[in-house]
């Protein structure tokens, strides 16, 4: 799944931003109109301290001022922030003058305020840029786009100095592929070799990997390979030249490391679509994580007097793209549990064990255990994993380690979006469902026609199953 826009790769910029701003706000404001101590008794400036931060927030949201940031040089970023700060200032205008305050505040300071944090942005903004730069790794910047390199020798060499000369850290090149040679495992300048030509889709497969650039002749590129990653839902970059449909996803042109570039992804959302999905998200995770922490208080004490141990059981799950991150849920199950699973693997309802559902699982606690399963309070834990990011209210199922290493390339797609605590096949019959192509179908149904009223759809799907659910258990 591809994010159009760059707004969410540089937050640290926008913070740098807003920070600038604060900073001008009050030395315009102690220059011209009192110290600290007075802006804190006067309530019509403090109104206009957030006004100013929230109008920044939103000029970024909808101008994307940060776009192409680590490639603008010295005069285009002067003439960016001058562009940025006459929006934020005729913004904060046209408002004051629509809603007849302006006459409340002193002309001289909203002018100086964006006059001293134009200053400021400018100055920060390269420091940044610099110390971002000097440290040349991805952890200076806040993308975590891991790419795989898929190239022939005859590119190899003005790929890897392009990545170097161009990638200013927006992505973590996770290893390279040559097709033509069998170099794998071999040292490249600072990259590995990790696949050749017959094992790359195994890699893909199993590992980490939110994007692959084709850093070669589209006439010498395997076309089941780019089949194969479109079957799997991972994002793929193929230079423009010479170049056939993409058929059946949605595609973008862009520069990568210098190069023209068509983006083809399973799906793509807008900067707007991604803040609503994380906003909900965020609305979510805050009072189910509340509710959860209610629930422990009376949770807790009957599980350690049936079952004494931890209350909450974490599991290695795999995220988006095959991120690795534990899941949390209120333990329903004796301590050795995952132990278990291995002499009751027989009894396994989905076929090819790709995922695990059994009848009458003995591992269950009785009573407690048994309850919080049947009503899916064990599932509450789960929105501390929405606060952290891990997860999604709505989305596909996490496997664990064990399934996803059973995946072929066609179960892949189901993790290109970030997994949820609720979802398609979930609210489509899920007890019910014990052929895992089933699930890849309802998965890849929610992928394809994604948008924030079908998320409000399952959700309010979802509640109306728990309480059937009940209903159909005590008649």
């Amino acid at each position: 799944m591809n994010i159009k826009g760059s707004m969410y790769k540089h937050m640290d910029f926008l913070i740098t931003d807003i920070l600038c701003l604060m900073i001008g706000f009050f030395i315009a404001y102690t220059s011209r109109i009192s110290y600290f101590s007075g802006f804190l008794n006067s309530i019509p400036y403090k109104m206009l301290f957030l006004f100013e931060i929230a109008i920044c927030v939103v000029v970024t949201f909808f101008t994307q001022p940060h776009k192409n940031i680590l490639r603008r040089g010295y005069v285009h970023e002067l003439k960016a922030v001058l562009v940025y700060t006459l929006s934020c200032y005729f913004t904060l205008a046209m408002i004051l003058f629509v809603t007849k305050s302006s006459s409340v505040y002193s002309r001289l300071v909203v002018g100086l305020t964006y006059l001293y944090s134009g200053i400021l942005m400018y100055i920060f903004r390269q420091l940044l840029k610099l110390y971002i730069d000097k440290r040349s790794v991805r952890s200076a910047v806040s993308s975590n786009e891991k790419m795989l390199i898929i190239t022939d020798s005859k590119n190899l060499n003005s790929v890897i100095e392009k990545i170097n000369s161009y990638n200013f850290g927006m992505y973590e090149i996770i290893g390279l592929c040559i097709l033509d040679k069998d170099m794998k495992d071999q040292q490249i300048d600072k990259y590995t070799v990790v696949a050749n030509k017959d094992d790359v889709m195994s890699y893909v497969c199993v590992n980490w990997v939110d994007e692959v650039y084709f850093a070669m002749d589209y006439n010498k590129i395997p076309q089941s390979m780019i089949k194969g990653l479109a079957v799997a839902g991972i994002t793929t970059n193929v230079r423009l030249s010479k170049i056939a449909d993409l058929e059946g996803r949605q595609q973008t042109v862009k520069k990568l490391f210098n190069s023209t570039v068509i983006n083809s992804s399973i799906t793509q959302r807008t900067n707007l679509q991604i803040f609503l999905k994380r906003a909900l998200d965020i609305l979510g995770g805050i009072v189910g994580s509340l509710i959860t922490l209610m629930l422990t208080l009376i949770i807790g004490p009957v599980m350690y007097k049936k079952s004494p141990g931890p209350i909450f059981y974490k599991q290695e799950r795999i995220g988006q793209n095959g991120r690795h991150f534990y899941m949390y849920k209120f333990r329903s199950m004796v301590m050795n549990a995952d132990a278990l699973k291995k002499d009751l693997m027989a009894q396994n309802r989905i076929k090819d064990g790709m995922m695990f559902k059994i009848k009458d699982d003995p591992r269950i606690i009785p009573g407690i255990g048994e309850f919080i399963r049947k009503t899916s309070l064990d599932e509450f834990p789960q929105f501390f994993n929405v606060l952290l990011g891990d997860m999604s209210l709505v989305g596909t199922r996490p496997p664990t380690v064990d399934e996803w290493e059973k995946y072929e390339l066609e179960h892949r797609i189901r993790m290109a979006i970030k997994p949820g605590i609720t979802g398609m096949w979930q609210v489509n019959g899920r007890s019910k469902i014990t052929d895992f192509n089933k699930v890849i179908e309802y998965d890849t149904q929610y992928i394809n026609n994604w948008s924030l009223a079908l998320d409000i759809e399952i959700l309010i799907k979802t509640v109306f199953v728990l309480f059937s659910k009940r209903e159909d258990e005590a008649m």
